[in-house]
C-alpha cells in the first residue's frame, strides 16, 4: 500500500518538476548561454564572444541609469509601503463590518492587473487628466503639473502608483501579524503604566518582525522586476528618466533584437535579486530571533 502511494506521488510530482524544468530551469540556462554571445534573431550567424557583453555593461551609461532608477523605485516603494502598511493595519485591527469593508478596499488594488492599474492612473495623471482637471475646478492652478512628462516628477508619480497598488499586500500581512500577538502582553503593559507609544515601541513593533520580513523581501524583489506600470505610464520616458532595468532588458532584447546583450542584463538582474534576497532575509530573520 505504501509503495503504491509513493509511486502515485512520484508520478504526480514528476509533472510539476518537468514543467518547472521546461519553463524555468532551461530558460535560465539558455539566458546565461546567450549572454556570452552576440545573438540577434535577425542575423543567424551569431557567435560566442566571451565576456564582451558584460564588459560593455560597465561602460553603458543607459544601463547604469536603469539600475539607478530601479534602486530608487525599490527604496521608495519598500519604505513608504511598509510605514503606511503598519499604520493602516493598526487602524484596521478591529472587528466590525466597517473595518472588514475597509480591509477589502485597501486590498482591492493588489488583485488588479498592473497593466489595468497603469491605464487607470494614466487617465488620472496625464496633462489633461482627472487630477489636473480637479485642481483646475478647485482653483489650484499653481499645483497643476506634468506628472508623467516632467523627468523630475515622473519617478515620484510612478512610485505613488505602485505604492497605491502594493499597500494592500502590506496591510494584510501586518494585520495577520498583529492578530497573532497575545493580548496578555498588552494587558501586562497596561498594568505597568505604559502609554500607547511605549506599547508600540516595546511590544508591537518588535513582534511585527515576521511580517516585516515578508513585506520587505517581497516588495524589493517585485520592484527590481517592475515593468508593466513603466510600460503603460511612460514607456521609460521622458527620455529614459523612468527606464528600469527590467524595461531596458525587454527593450534591448525584443525591440532592438540584441538578445545576447539583453541576456547579459538579465543575468545581472538575476544575480542582484538573488544577492539582495539572501542578505535581506538573513538580516531580518536574525532580527526575528533577537525578538
Amino acid at each position: 500500500m505504501f509503495g503504491k502511494r509513493t509511486g502515485k506521488f512520484m508520478i504526480f510530482a514528476s509533472h510539476g518538476v518537468l514543467m518547472y524544468v521546461l519553463f524555468v530551469i532551461i530558460p535560465i540556462l539558455l539566458c546565461v548561454v546567450y549572454s556570452f554571445t552576440n545573438m540577434n534573431p535577425l542575423y543567424p550567424n551569431w557567435k560566442f564572444i566571451g565576456f564582451d557583453n558584460y564588459v560593455s555593461l560597465t561602460r553603458d551609461s543607459d544601463f547604469w541609469n536603469s539600475v539607478k532608477n530601479t534602486v530608487f523605485f525599490a527604496f521608495i516603494v519598500t519604505i513608504v509601503s511598509n510605514v503606511l502598511g503598519i499604520a493602516i493595519a493598526m487602524m484596521l485591527n478591529h472587528k466590525g463590518r466597517f473595518y472588514y469593508f475597509l480591509r477589502s478596499m485597501f486590498f482591492a488594488p493588489q488583485v488588479m492587473s498592473a497593466v489595468v492599474v497603469g491605464f487607470i492612473w494614466s487617465i488620472i495623471l496625464t496633462d489633461n487628466g482627472i487630477l489636473n482637471k480637479v485642481l483646475d475646478i478647485l482653483h489650484l492652478d499653481g499645483l497643476k503639473e506634468s506628472w508623467l512628462a516632467d523627468p523630475q516628477l515622473a519617478l515620484y508619480s510612478i512610485s505613488a502608483v505602485v505604492i497605491w497598488q502594493m499597500l494592500g499586500f502590506c496591510v494584510v500581512i501586518y494585520l495577520a501579524t498583529l492578530q497573532s500577538i497575545s493580548k496578555e502582553l498588552y494587558e501586562a503593559a497596561d498594568l505597568d503604566g505604559c502609554n500607547k507609544f511605549q506599547r508600540f515601541i516595546n511590544i508591537t513593533f518588535p513582534l511585527l518582525a515576521p511580517g516585516m520580513t515578508i513585506n520587505i523581501t517581497m516588495l524589493m524583489i517585485t520592484m527590481f522586476k517592475i515593468y508593466d506600470q513603466i510600460a503603460v505610464l511612460t514607456a521609460g520616458g521622458p527620455g529614459n528618466a523612468t527606464e528600469t532595468l527590467a524595461f531596458k532588458i525587454v527593450h534591448t532584447g525584443f525591440t532592438k533584437n540584441e538578445m545576447g546583450y539583453g541576456s547579459s542584463m538579465s543575468v545581472v538582474l538575476f544575480l542582484i535579486i538573488g544577492l539582495l534576497s539572501v542578505i535581506t532575509t538573513t538580516i531580518l530573520r536574525n532580527r526575528e530571533v533577537q525578538h
